[in-house]
């Protein structure tokens, strides 16, 4: 399991320069990577992959030895993986047809930057002081608030929020134990709202704190401030910083509260169940698009979610539809449905409850039947992520599922209406009468060599992307 904890920085001004150099000249290596993906696609029609940009990299530093040079090699390898992973972002929703897929843009700055410590990168100092070790950076001053926890450092990634500098260090722990196996002892269901921000099955309810409508009244101040300044004067630098401000303060407030539910639940029950609510697309065209992007209801999942999994404990998420409107005693709808200003639920049963007592008791049901057949599935419902392979990259491309045929002595063979077998069809076939195979896929084959079988991808097919035209983009590197 891989836990992030974040420390804040105090660069000292040389070491600020430093590091503000290092974004600047990943800045310009993601634009001109990116320039080089568009133009190869619209001239010529061929597509270049993160492998491709990786091996000339090494010729990139060279040709700008007292720019791009300077930054860590890891460092400029990880900004060419970012835009990697938003290209292949970019295709899945043009895949699944969304409306906007996002094609990766060139940039104006960038705020972060990661690399993989070598060591221990903590330095401790005199008077209980710590240092972070940056790579050609130096030790920089930080405030160690908490102990990092036992477990190896995986990456680290530097990031400026506003105008304060922090470090998220990720570290690999060991998995914390299963669920114990049989009925919850303090299960709970929560409906989130908006008048509400959660109410429990047990009758509680928070009261949505609303954190950006108090704000909101000195953002507009500060804001309306800075669209008197002249733009790049130092004071609309300086206005600027206090807009971010205020944004930087309304976040850590709503962070804050998610921090406090979230242990406080996590604590006293070992099942939560939500609903599981589409909060993208609820904001897409509603008029609540606002108070639900301030009640962070994601975030609060999200927290529940780990801070469970760590606690041996179950979280789920289950259907919201009609939840509101179903009794949570007989199971029967209500008739006429219930409209937005009904805060009540009334039941022919007799049975009458707040509404949203009455959906959070409908979803801690639902709970409880969504663990019942994942147990008898055999599947884990507690949210922790399986175990992580080692001896592997950091950062590795994902393949396309093939048709396994494992566990069968099977040979693939191409449908009727296919062409015939190839030449990868013909060494199934013989591997498969001499009994050296295990598996048979198209895409892939097990080999034994030396008393190990090692996979060998003999076949990958790619889609090529289409119409992608953007605006142009001149960059200072080399070919």
């Amino acid at each position: 399991m891989f836990l992030s904890y974040e420390y804040r920085l105090y660069p000292l001004r040389s070491q600020l320069c430093t590091i503000n150099r290092f974004l600047d000249e990943l800045t310009y290596l993601w634009n001109h990577a990116l320039a080089e993906r568009r133009d190869a696609w619209e001239k010529r029609g061929e597509r270049v992959t993160y492998l491709d940009q990786q091996a000339r990299l090494k010729a990139w530093r060279a040709h700008d030895s007292l720019g791009l040079g300077e930054v860590p090699y890891d460092v400029s390898r990880d900004a060419l993986q970012r835009l990697d992973l938003g290209f292949r972002a970019f295709f899945r929703r043009v895949k699944a047809k969304e409306k906007r897929p996002g094609y990766p843009r060139f940039r104006r700055e960038t705020t972060s930057f990661s690399f993989v410590p070598v060591a221990d990168p903590w330095i401790a100092g005199s008077k209980r002081t710590w240092r972070l070790k940056i790579p050609r950076v130096g030790g920089v001053p930080a405030r160690r608030h908490r102990v990092p926890p036992v477990g190896a450092l995986k990456g680290a990634t530097v990031f400026r929020d506003g105008t304060e500098w922090y470090v998220s260090l990720q570290y690999e722990i060991l998995n914390p134990d299963p669920p114990e196996i049989g009925p919850s002892r303090s299960p709970v269901g929560v409906d989130l709202g908006l008048t509400h921000l959660a109410v429990l099955s047990t009758g509680e309810a928070v009261e949505a704190p609303r954190f950006f409508r108090l704000g909101e009244r000195k953002l507009a101040r500060e804001q309306r401030r800075l669209s008197r300044k002249n733009r790049g004067s130092h004071r609309y630098r300086k206005q600027r910083a206090r807009v971010a401000r205020c944004h930087t303060r309304i976040c850590r407030q709503r962070k804050w509260m998610a921090h406090q539910l979230s242990h406080d639940w996590t604590a006293r029950f070992d099942l939560i169940a939500f609903e599981d609510l589409s909060i993208p697309s609820m904001m897409g065209e509603s008029r609540l698009s606002k108070s639900i992007s301030d009640a962070g209801w994601g975030m609060l999942r999200q927290m529940c979610k780990y801070k469970e999994a760590l606690r041996s404990g179950r979280y789920v998420e289950v259907p919201a539809e009609g939840t509101t409107q179903t009794c949570s005693r007989c199971g029967g709808m209500a008739d006429p449905p219930l409209r937005l200003p009904d805060r009540t639920y009334r039941c022919p049963c007799g049975y009458e409850a707040d509404r949203d007592v009455n959906a959070a008791r409908n979803i801690l049901e639902r709970g409880f039947h969504e663990v019942r057949r994942n147990t008898a599935e055999l599947k884990r419902v507690d949210g922790t992520p399986p175990s992580a392979r080692r001896g592997r990259r950091a950062y590795q491309r994902k393949r396309a599922p093939t048709n396994n045929l494992a566990g069968s002595n099977q040979v693939w063979r191409p449908a009727a209406g296919q062409p015939g077998p190839g030449p990868l069809d013909v060494t199934l076939n013989r591997m498969a009468s001499r009994g050296r195979t295990r598996t048979m896929t198209p895409g892939s084959l097990y080999k034994e060599q030396s008393g190990k079988r090692r996979l060998r991808f003999a076949s990958c097919s790619r889609r090529r992307p289409r119409g992608l035209n953007e605006h142009r983009y001149l960059c200072r590197l080399g070919p």
